[in-house]
């Protein structure tokens, strides 16, 4: 996958964005670097759609592991709305979390121990440019649209309420035009 900071022009999404959304490379050179269970699944969490909070009260109580679910109960959630978001057959991410909440009742962190986490992880993994709590659900936003997900299940997924916050990782991640342009068999040349 290129890096999006390469293909993406600033004016398609705030550049802030862009230097803070992952490559899957960059991605599994932090999962390296984290130094036990509880950053590999901070790191899951977060590129799964949490928010740095969400992160950091995460509990067992919460995922489902039949349903591939984690239930974000309103007294955490923004906005005090309580979501579910799927975490599916993601690769290796429903084996890391399995793994941790067997050996842990939650993440048990502040919200500024989750970033302060997520920075270390990005430091030692040699990433020099911006890695946050949110960069990961920027991260996770992108490959979601990159795979088709479309406006309504990116929504839902990310509990977000505007349109346009899902259209614009549509848009940064250049979804649309490729479906269109395959179902379309586009050939302009």
């Amino acid at each position: 996958m290129k890096n999006l900071r390469e293909i993406m022009p600033p004016a398609d999404i705030r550049t802030k964005a862009i230097d803070s959304i992952l490559t899957k490379d960059e991605f599994n050179a932090m999962m390296d670097a984290g130094k036990n269970a509880k950053d590999k699944a901070i790191l899951c969490l977060g590129i799964i759609g949490l928010r740095a909070g969400e992160i950091a009260a995460a509990d067992k109580a919460w995922v489902d592991f039949s349903a591939r679910t984690i239930k974000i109960p309103a007294t955490v959630a923004k906005r005090k709305k309580a979501r579910v978001v799927p975490f599916g057959k993601m690769s290796r991410i429903p084996a890391i979390l399995q793994g941790f909440f067997d050996l842990e009742a939650g993440i048990k962190l502040s919200r500024v121990q989750v970033w302060n986490r997520v920075k270390g992880m990005a430091s030692r993994a040699g990433i020099t440019h911006p890695v946050t709590p949110h960069g990961l659900r920027a991260t996770g936003a992108t490959w979601f649209a990159m795979a088709g997900y479309s406006i309504t299940g990116l929504m839902d997924h990310f509990g977000w309420n505007e349109l346009r916050t899902a259209q614009h990782y549509i848009r940064a991640s250049g979804a649309s035009a490729m479906a269109d342009m395959e179902a379309r068999g586009a050939n302009v040349l």
